[in-house]
């Protein structure tokens, strides 16, 4: 172990792989966020040492060392604790890979809904993997990269498989959230790259036009399918309806907006497409088991 320690420093160009949607692993010492942040990766978190805490959809999550904990990072998060000791390495996963994965309808639509997963003991291999991974990204060649970017895959294959939810403080509104789908044998949804592109394709049109009336004949339109065809492979692919991922941008556009700007409620969610407040209260209490004010000012403290 002693030959893969590395000084715990973050790239000086992290944030241009993260704004981009690129692949990067990284270790750094981590420190509370002045503010919520997102992107639009799968994120793997694993403490080397230490523990912290995040601020996840409203919800507090603590991380312990040597577990890995994987969440979808277009949820608004932020990093409110932080132990002294903690060294983290982190590990941004393009959403097109997570996509392509052969993982369990199940798994993919709960990370995408908004779930942390995690395992119920640490792997011993787990933070070799983890250092490894950062220390050989930044400066590796284009095939050591390519396996680095597998051997991730696999992980989270594998964690798929073994996957609960976290610790959530009993006082929180989601103390009692479910825990991920466990072992057993799964349908697998294995994707190819044209059925990757399409989705892609379907996604990006309605993250640009969220905010506007969106239908299956449109988002169907962008992936060059029939709209029969195109919910089949939305299905497949993703685990959810076009209908669910409709749902799911534009609640977490408006978290996302909620915490980032000062628009009324109202605003946020006639912006975020909801034809009425009602709706958006419904929807938003559903998820989020809060109103969108005390969503807004549980990032606020």
């Amino acid at each position: 172990m002693s030959d893969i320690q590395t000084s715990p420093a973050a790239p000086v160009d992290i944030e241009t792989y993260i704004d981009s949607g690129a692949f990067y692993a990284e270790r750094h010492v981590p420190e509370p966020m002045g503010q919520a942040h997102w992107h639009d990766h799968i994120e793997l978190n694993l403490l080397l040492a230490g523990g912290m805490t995040y601020l996840f959809n409203g919800t507090r999550i603590s991380i312990g060392e040597n577990r890995v904990h994987l969440f979808w990072a277009a949820v608004p998060h932020q990093v409110i604790a932080v132990e002294p000791t903690a060294d983290l390495v982190c590990v941004y996963l393009p959403f097109a890979d997570f996509l392509a994965l052969p993982v369990a309808d199940a798994f993919k639509s709960g990370v995408m809904d908004g779930r942390f997963a995690t395992v119920a003991a640490p792997d011993p291999i787990d933070p070799l993997l983890f250092q490894r991974w950062a220390a050989e990204w930044p400066e590796g060649s284009a095939l050591r990269q390519q396996i680095l970017r597998e051997e991730v895959g696999l992980r989270v294959k594998r964690l798929s498989l073994d996957a609960v939810a976290p610790e959530i403080p009993d006082d929180e509104p989601g103390g009692e959230a479910e825990a991920a789908e466990g072992p057993g044998e799964p349908r697998l949804a294995n994707a190819g790259r044209r059925a990757i592109a399409r989705i892609q394709a379907m996604t990006d049109h309605i993250n640009a036009h969220f905010g506007e009336p969106v239908t299956v004949e449109a988002v169907a339109a962008a992936g060059g399918l029939h709209p029969t065809n195109a919910m089949a492979v939305f299905k497949r692919v993703l685990g959810m309806t076009i209908a669910q991922y409709i749902r799911r941008q534009r609640l977490s556009r408006a978290m996302m907006m909620l915490v980032d700007t000062d628009l009324s409620i109202a605003e946020v969610a006639f912006g975020c497409g909801y034809g009425s407040l009602s709706q958006f209260y419904e929807e938003f209490q559903r998820h989020c088991r809060s109103t969108p004010r005390q969503y807004r000012l549980k990032f606020r403290r």
